[in-house]
């Protein structure tokens, strides 16, 4: 069971690397891509060069991620939760290459469910996984309780982790791949950050569909 107050370790940290400092793959996001992550990243991007600001009108958001925070936040409305945005050095469209959230969740959508249209690709992790157009979503088992007071969901025994990629900004012939690896791997780390990886029970590896 995972209390919501502030974590130990290095996702405590409010940034990996000052806003406006290019980072490796393997720094984004608190430090949460595993090595198949980050190769995974630089495959999508193209590049190994990211920031770790969120672009005009962000910066302060996005300099505050942690994994610790994200923890903290779960059972927060929407613009409340913590969130990563990993941008392309260089890139001034304004839009993220990612961006992942992740919040507490009553329940996950049945394996089963049929989503109109065949553009949207399920992975056996988690409880449910898939991918689509606009991005990923990933539900993963994981006890956790509300703050006493002021919380927007009550306690749950699960969480969603939800990457967003604006279509048009992805590369390679392995998008969707590729994007629930990523998601796998952060949410691997927060699962350990939240006390619950072995309930949570994230593959170390995501087989190819």
């Amino acid at each position: 069971m995972l209390f919501t107050g502030a974590c130990g370790g290095s996702s405590d940290k409010e940034a990996t690397e000052s806003p406006g400092t290019p980072v490796a793959a393997s720094r984004v996001c608190d430090g949460a891509f595993d090595a198949p992550a980050a190769e995974a990243l630089r495959r999508l991007a193209g590049t190994d060069r990211f920031d770790v600001s969120a672009g005009a009108g962000k910066r302060d958001e996005a300099a505050a991620f942690s994994l610790g925070n994200a923890v903290k936040h779960l059972h927060d409305a929407y613009r409340q939760r913590s969130a990563c945005w990993v941008y392309k050095t260089g890139d001034n469209s304004g839009e993220p290459l990612l961006e992942i959230r992740f919040s507490a969740s009553q329940g996950y959508p049945s394996k089963t469910r049929k989503d109109s249209g065949t553009n949207k690709v399920t992975y056996p992790v988690g409880h449910f996984a898939q991918v689509g157009p606009n991005g990923a979503d990933l539900f993963f088992q994981c006890s956790t309780k509300a703050p006493a007071e002021g919380a927007y969901i009550g306690d749950t025994k699960y969480v969603k982790a939800e990457l967003f990629s604006p279509p048009g900004h992805m590369r390679g012939d392995r998008v969707d791949h590729d994007r629930i690896v990523i998601l796998n791997s952060i949410s691997r780390k927060l699962a350990h950050i939240a006390g619950c990886a072995s309930e949570a029970d994230l593959p170390a590896v995501v087989s190819s569909r």
